[in-house]
């Protein structure tokens, strides 16, 4: 299997740099992929975003989170965007580089990016069990990106 892609086969194509940081500045959502040596760990994550860092706020529901234990343990994670109108209309962003945890002194700064793009669920209901947040960035060290739209 090649790594090519074919952009006629894609009917789209590659985009550019331009276009995936305007795309990744108008989404908040993803999958985020871990990995602690062999085990890969996915999770659902919404971020903040500005040119080559991506923000993510974590919910923390145990002192033993596995997305903590494995954000640590990865050296390179690997954000995955996308949006399917239909099977002509289409855009999806790998995203990869590591990932560093934020101090308190940082939240400050990031803050505006989770504002801005970013989703957050209604945890109203979610009970008495212990909650707390825990930030991380990741530095973007390389990303591509694939679309198709109708017109193409």
């Amino acid at each position: 299997m090649s790594d090519e892609v074919d952009p006629g086969r894609v009917r789209g194509g590659k985009m550019t740099d331009a276009e995936i940081d305007a795309y990744l500045s108008e989404q908040g959502t993803g999958i985020l992929s871990l990995a602690d040596d062999s085990e890969a760990y996915a999770v659902p994550i919404s971020f903040g975003y500005e040119s080559g860092r991506a923000v993510f706020a974590y919910w923390r529901f145990r002192v033993d989170s596995q997305k903590v234990a494995f954000s640590e343990a990865t050296e390179r994670a690997c954000l995955t965007v996308y949006d399917i109108e239909s099977e002509a209309d289409w855009r999806s962003v790998l995203a990869f580089g590591p990932l560093a945890e934020l101090s308190t002194e940082e939240w400050s700064d990031i803050g505006a990016l989770i504002d801005e793009n970013a989703w957050s669920p209604d945890l109203a209901n979610v009970g008495p069990r212990q909650l707390s947040i825990v930030g991380y960035e990741m530095e973007i060290e390389e990303a591509t990106g694939l679309h198709r739209t109708p017109e193409e």
